[in-house]
């Protein structure tokens, strides 16, 4: 009972308290970008640095981090550890100083503020309806996953009372649904700061009464674990062939060629107020995000020493651990912690998700611009439903890391293609040819994946080959191509100041 209250009062006083305040500075937000209704999603441009630096770092955490690491740990040791600290070493400085302010630039100049819209600039409309018609398949299947750790935490604050399908995803559902559908992003970054603390501090606080309580310490864990042959799991340096193809080296390229293209990393970069208030979280959101995975893989290790914990299901370890070995008031702030960083992963999932399909899909096909509260009210109602879709789906997903891999390669040879027209060269029928091949492998790889793929079993690896490799070629070789788009804003910007120079000349004169 104590782990349950702890959580309700957590979240039910801090989601109704940044709620309230969300809603109030909404209604009294300057009008221009949809007042009460699209700065459900923007938060009028009004949060500062240490706001976006944890709305953005806990973005790319949730299941990706927490609950598919204590999964594959039992297979991988303690080196998949390696999945988060290079996604706060390499890709949150990499898309702060650079992928994210080339957003703001396409918004700052064409008003662009989806990711779809910006596919449109480069590539045509046809191609905003693929990328918005495709991309949110994979953002509800890392949606689902988020689904599912939550689930794996009510798991853990009921004893075990309650099954984990259907009743516990259920339950994970009203919650992230309760969590996100009142006060927007804004609401979802006051929440950040709170669970970017909370997370890092309880989840670290669980690791070292954790292994106190276990059975000689962590000396007791490594025996246990040596006495079946898996010491090596206590090694993050245990870097195998397996770890680095499976999980370090896809971790890189998939974050920034495929992560980069999801909405929910760009909704808090069209919340803050600056590019400035942008960049200065980039070092310190990139330490929390590799500080954040860290103790979860350390329980999980823990975990996997306990006989009877390790022969139960790999995603219910570390809430069987806390079941075994952590006080009731240490459960609940373990599960807090842990709830922190999927809410956060999954609310952003849904929110941004739900701008897509209206702005990019549903406003075109109505051809109708609705007012700020039937905005706001297609928005909560569009939000609803993504949530049902993602339910009974996530009762049937087996393994977390096999949805997320299928999820990033959905979206990769659409950012490859963004990420070639914006630096170097756009040309439209080289991207269409690289998003249908590389669909196709993604299909091919995942349902039939051939017997000679070896240590290339993961779609990410074909798709990111065909999609770099196909992608250059063909706007080497192909005509048609224009210059990138950086390079063209760059050149309106020297004709609009030389514009601008000759002007004041000729007032002068």
């Amino acid at each position: 009972m104590i782990p349950i209250l702890f959580a309700v009062i957590y979240f039910g006083f801090f989601s109704v308290l940044f709620g309230t305040i969300s809603i109030r500075k909404q209604r009294n937000a300057a009008t221009g970008d949809g007042g009460s209704g699209k700065s459900f999603f923007t938060a009028s441009g009004q949060i500062g640095w240490i706001a976006f630096m944890c709305a953005f770092t806990l973005a790319p955490l949730g299941g990706g981090h927490t609950t598919a690491l204590i999964e594959q740990q039992f297979g991988m040791g303690a080196a998949v550890a390696w999945w988060g600290i290079l996604g706060g070493g390499v890709f949150v400085p990499i898309f702060l100083l650079f992928i994210a302010p080339w957003f703001r630039k396409l918004n700052s100049r064409y008003g662009i503020v989806t990711f779809p819209q910006a596919t449109e600039k480069l590539f045509g409309s046809k191609m905003k309806v693929v990328n918005t018609s495709l991309s949110p398949a994979g953002w509800l299947g890392i949606t689902m996953s988020e689904l599912l750790g939550t689930a794996t935490c009510i798991y853990a604050l009921t004893a075990g009372r309650l099954a984990f399908a259907p009743w516990c995803v259920i339950i994970a559902g009203a919650l992230m649904l309760i969590y996100v559908l009142f006060g927007g992003i804004l609401q979802a970054s006051y929440m950040g700061v709170i669970n970017a603390i909370v997370l890092i501090v309880g989840a670290y606080i669980a690791v070292s009464v954790a292994i106190h309580n276990v059975q000689d310490g962590a000396a007791g864990v490594y025996a246990a674990l040596a006495a079946s042959g898996n010491e090596w799991h206590t090694n993050i340096f245990h870097l195998t062939p397996v770890v680095l193809m499976n999980v370090a080296i896809p971790m890189i390229v998939q974050h920034v060629l495929s992560v980069s293209s999801e909405q929910c990393m760009y909704q808090p970069v069209m919340a803050v107020k600056d590019n400035h208030s942008m960049r200065r979280g980039a070092l310190i959101g990139g330490l929390i995000n590799t500080a954040a995975c860290l103790p979860f893989v350390i329980l999980s290790v823990i975990a996997q020493s306990i006989p009877s914990i390790a022969a139960d299901t790999p995603l219910l370890a570390v809430s069987n651990l806390a079941l075994q070995a952590l006080p009731q008031i240490m459960i609940g702030l373990l599960i807090v912690s842990l709830l922190a960083a999927l809410l956060s992963t999954g609310s952003g999932m849904l929110l941004a998700t739900s701008q897509v399909i209206i702005d990019d899909l549903i406003c075109p096909i109505v051809n109708k611009k609705p007012g700020d509260k039937g905005y706001l009210g297609i928005s909560r109602g569009c939000i609803i439903v993504l949530l049902l879709a993602c339910l009974l789906p996530a009762m049937k997903v087996s393994l977390l890391i096999t949805l997320f891999m299928w999820c990033f390669a959905i979206s990769m040879p659409i950012m490859v293609n963004y990420m070639f027209g914006m630096c170097w060269r756009i040309n439209r029928k080289a991207a269409w040819i690289t998003v249908i091949v590389c669909t196709a492998v993604n299909f091919w790889w995942t349902f039939a994946c051939p017997p000679w793929a070896g240590l290339f079993t993961l779609p990410f690896w074909p798709v990111a080959f065909v999609s770099l490799g196909l992608g250059a070629i063909l706007l080497a070789v192909m005509p048609g191509w224009e210059k990138g788009l950086l390079r063209q804003m760059k050149d309106m910007e020297k004709a609009e100041k030389e514009e601008l120079a000759a002007l004041k000349a000729k007032m002068n004169a």
